[in-house]
């Protein structure tokens, strides 16, 4: 049985019309979204607002509490989640926002119950976009709200923006948190949303912002649509833009200023712990690189043994402007043969300046063709030779859009063998 109302499910082409058209970015607003009797089912059985559920980034207990375990919380929810898995509702979902093979997350990472009190806010923000588990494209947020009371001026407003860090061009749409209202809007390195802080009157101060909400996740996306991994990205508020010199601070304003440097300073404190974190993972990586690198060797065939790492040279075989390497021949030689390829991206010839056992050489290469290449050699058993190749000019994957590729890479080594 569907838990989506009936009418919702019928009106599925006009929905979808409305989500492509929508600015600042696609979105869509569906009141009365779930069945009548599951809505208020989900509202009697909301968990109650508990310390534990409501850290923030730096441990502290703040004002939103958030229940991911949903499948713990009632019988209500459980059948909710048995229906998130349904055919019918990704289909539907699928259909509303043109984007096909949706999956469920049944970790609800950052999804579930989400409770805010007065005086919350939530900054502007782009979401984390990829999942940390499975590595799955994150697509959609969809929002259930649970409030069956809630009045304009009470802040607490969905937003969507088209740039918060430009303010004086920045446009935003506003989403009321109304009972059984489902905003669904795609979650994209542009999507920028968040809410204003909540206001409550006395008479309304038990109140609390409810809402339900799940992220709907791809295997792949557009590769123009797609951006290195990163967490959630806020854009802190600034000074209230009614605000003007010589204005009188009351204590109403001062609440806004503190509440708004404490989002701030937490911010940039979550931040500087992650750098520091990243910062020991980029150190243990480029140890662990530099100890590959050092035991990497030229794919040398023939007698000999290499004393050392080669420099310059990548496990797939590209190499960068410098390239050098070592190696004692254990029978006497009399060349060394390569077979090089040169990328055609770099348009035109690629100029080679080598020295092997202190004589040296020029070569071109023809982009996009195999070179062989025969190095005179006259080396007795026993002699350590060195071979080193400069490049006049590299070439960058990324530089093209293709793919994150940073490297610098000038050419391939295809072979290298001894001739005795």
């Amino acid at each position: 049985m569907g838990l989506i109302d009936s009418r919702v499910l019928s009106q599925a082409s006009d929905y979808a019309r409305e989500f492509a058209q929508a600015r600042p970015f696609r979105h869509l607003s569906i009141p009365d979204f779930f069945d009548p009797a599951l809505s208020e089912r989900l509202l009697a059985d909301f968990p109650s607002f508990e310390a534990r559920h409501a850290l923030n980034e730096m441990g502290e207990v703040g004002g939103k509490a958030v229940r991911m375990d949903v499948r713990d919380i009632s019988d209500a929810y459980r059948e909710l989640d048995r229906y998130l898995q349904t055919p019918e509702f990704l289909g539907f979902v699928s259909q509303v926002t043109g984007i096909p093979d949706l999956l469920y997350d049944p970790d609800y990472v950052g999804g579930g119950t989400h409770e805010n009190r007065d005086g919350q806010g939530l900054d502007a923000h782009v979401d984390f976009n990829y999942h940390p588990r499975t590595r799955w494209h994150r697509r959609l947020n969809l929002i259930v709200y649970l409030n069956p009371r809630w009045e304009s001026g009470w802040g607490g407003e969905l937003e969507l923006h088209s740039d918060p860090w430009r303010e004086a061009a920045n446009e935003a749409v506003h989403v009321p948190p109304l009972f059984n209202r489902c905003a669904i809007f795609e979650t994209t390195e542009n999507s920028w949303h968040g809410f204003s802080a909540i206001t409550l009157p006395d008479d309304a101060r038990h109140l609390s912002r409810k809402s339900f909400a799940i992220y709907l996740y791809t295997r792949e996306r557009p590769p123009e649509q797609s951006a290195p991994p990163h967490a959630t990205i806020y854009v802190p508020q600034g000074m209230p833009p009614d605000w003007r010199e010589g204005r009188t601070l009351d204590a109403a304003d001062l609440r806004v200023l503190n509440q708004r440097f404490s989002r701030l300073r937490t911010q940039l404190r979550y931040l500087y712990d992650r750098e520091k974190h990243h910062g020991a993972q980029m150190a243990t990586l480029e140890r662990a690189l530099d100890e590959a690198r050092a035991a990497l060797r030229l794919d040398l065939q023939g007698y000999a043994t290499q004393p050392g790492g080669a420099s310059g040279l990548w496990p797939d075989g590209w190499v960068g402007e410098e390239f050098s390497a070592r190696f004692v021949p254990t029978r006497a030689t009399k060349s060394l043969r390569l077979e090089l390829w040169s990328p055609p991206q770099l348009g035109t010839e690629q100029q080679l300046q080598i020295a092997l056992g202190g004589k040296g050489y020029a070569q071109s290469l023809r982009p996009g063709m195999r070179t062989p290449v025969e190095l005179p050699l006259r080396a007795r058993a026993g002699e350590e030779i060195e071979l080193t190749i400069r490049a006049a000019r590299c070439w960058s994957p990324a530089a093209g859009g293709a793919d994150g590729d940073q490297r610098s890479l000038a050419y391939k080594i295809l072979t290298a063998a001894l001739e005795h």
